[in-house]
């Protein structure tokens, strides 16, 4: 006669529900090994619950700060890159351009005039230089250039120009249409916001002030200065030519340590962030480790689980599939 006993509704329920026990941790320990995380951590942990979250939270929390500090690390740096780009080498166009004018060396006064010019494309293209699709010089509108484009600004130089009877008269006029807020630069070249960008939290409280805008003294004179040499050197019919091209070359050369005072102050802003970069780095390695401590699964040994739960597993199939074969006439074979 068979071994087994006459199969039941009851015996057949429980060995289902022992199969879809040892399924649920199956699919338990599998994820243990593929994400090294306990899977369940509320029968894991049970009373202590609560601290793992809130060591979770710290994390996202610290990461997130980490986040935003990372991102204005990259827009001060390249807000450096492009104040560099947009004065590189005017102390010398300056000094040449002097030297030319007092030799009255006209074929070095135009190779100067069109390095200006050179310079003057290159310095509004870096202050229209976008980081992360958002403008570095624009203030809070970042998502408009913070200038218009070259010619514009030439043909508006041009006009102050042809309405100058001398130096002294021409001067007047670039003063109001760069320094002025009823002047051009202010209602047609820049073109960004009038505020600042947000600023950036480093700790609780603690906000730093990383930005640079396009409207500030020392980009406009450094403007000013790049479109007066392009435009003098056209005007050669100018009685004070000259003396224009002098006064625009002196006044890059003080554009250079204008521009200085600027990355020095983005720099010293600079410092701040990557320390607390730095800080926050730490601090988030210290909450991982600790959460790591109370979450963390050897992936070796939820595999070694996996097998012996599957062999189980495999084990309970056979039976049940028997058991439900059995009927009354193979009972009485």
């Amino acid at each position: 006669m068979s071994g087994y006993g006459f199969p039941t509704l009851l015996q057949y329920s429980r060995l289902t529900t022992a199969a879809a026990d040892l399924k649920s941790r199956a699919e338990q320990a599998r994820t243990e090994m593929v994400t090294g995380r306990v899977a369940d951590l509320k029968s894991e942990l049970s009373s202590s619950i609560g601290d793992v979250h809130l060591l979770r939270k710290a994390i996202d929390d610290v990461r997130a700060r980490q986040d935003s500090a990372t991102r204005a690390l990259g827009r001060t740096q390249s807000s450096q890159t492009a104040l560099t780009l947009a004065s590189d080498g005017i102390v010398t166009l300056g000094a040449d351009l002097m030297s030319a004018v007092g030799q009255n060396n006209e074929p070095s006064i135009d190779i100067s005039a069109t390095k200006a010019k050179l310079q003057l494309d290159a310095a509004m293209s870096a202050f229209n230089t976008r980081y992360e699709g958002r403008s570095l010089f624009a203030g809070d509108a970042a998502d408009a250039p913070a200038l218009a484009d070259v010619d514009t600004l030439l043909d508006d130089i041009r006009t102050i120009f042809a309405g100058a009877a001398d130096n002294a008269q021409l001067q007047t006029d670039l003063d109001f249409y760069f320094n002025d807020p009823a002047g051009g630069f202010a209602t047609t070249i820049y073109t960004g916001g009038s505020g600042n960008a947000a600023r950036t939290e480093i700790a609780d409280g603690e906000l730093v002030d990383y930005s640079a805008k396009a409207d500030e003294q020392p980009v406009r004179d450094l403007l000013r200065h790049l479109s007066t040499i392009v435009v003098a050197d056209e005007q050669s019919s100018f009685a004070d030519r000259n003396i224009a091209l002098t006064t625009a070359a002196g006044g890059l050369i003080q554009a250079d340590s204008d521009i200085v005072s600027i990355r020095s102050r983005i720099g010293a802003a600079e410092e701040r962030i990557a320390a607390a970069d730095t800080r926050l780095n730490a601090e988030a390695t210290a909450y991982s480790l600790t959460y790591n401590e109370h979450t963390a699964r050897d992936p070796y040994e939820a595999a070694t689980r996996l097998q012996q739960i599957e062999s189980q597993l495999q084990a309970s199939y056979l039976v049940t599939s028997r058991i439900s074969l059995l009927s009354l006439a193979n009972y009485l074979r």
